[in-house]
């Protein structure tokens, strides 16, 4: 068990995470830290994450690696063809380009290198309302899917695409 009892007044609900939400949320710090530092020259960014994936040999985005993330993205933030109240938490900035993830979320884009940027977006804007502050308005609760998703998508990635396109 994991001791936080001593930051539970500064942060509230840290200390009555579970076991498995706090080994989600280390790994999903681990692996954006080398994601960001090793794909994104320190330098995270819708745009520099669109420029990488558009860079990738489209050999690489093929054969459905990401299919299980794109399908909870959608499954999460999609109701009956339209975006919802959680697509809106995200905090999508006019520059995270929002259309494109909403197309790829609804369904209208199927190019894959276009869902595969969508759900970098989407990790990007969990990395930037997680360290920025956001998520901890509702104490992290209800975030492991989100976190493991991301983690798993990160690793896929990491594991695929060489470091230096």
């Amino acid at each position: 068990m994991i001791q936080l009892s001593d930051i539970e007044r500064i942060a509230p609900g840290v200390a009555n995470l579970s076991p498995e939400e706090h080994e989600a949320l280390q790994r999903f710090t681990l692996l954006w830290t080398l994601f960001e530092a090793q794909m994104l020259g320190s330098n995270a960014s819708v745009r520099t994450i669109s420029e990488k994936v558009q860079n990738i040999d489209p050999q690489i985005i093929r054969g459905g690696w990401f299919a299980e993330h794109l399908e909870y993205f959608c499954n999460r933030y999609v109701d009956d063809g339209n975006t919802n109240q959680l697509f809106e938490n995200l905090h999508l900035r006019s520059n995270d380009n929002p259309g494109l993830v909403r197309t790829v979320l609804t369904g209208e884009n199927v190019d894959l290198a276009s869902q595969l940027i969508c759900c970098l977006i989407i990790v990007y804007r969990f990395r930037n309302n997680f360290f920025h502050g956001v998520k901890w308005a509702y104490d992290l609760r209800g975030q492991f899917d989100n976190f493991s998703h991301s983690a798993c998508l990160l690793r896929a990635f990491l594991e695929r695409v060489p470091n230096g396109i």
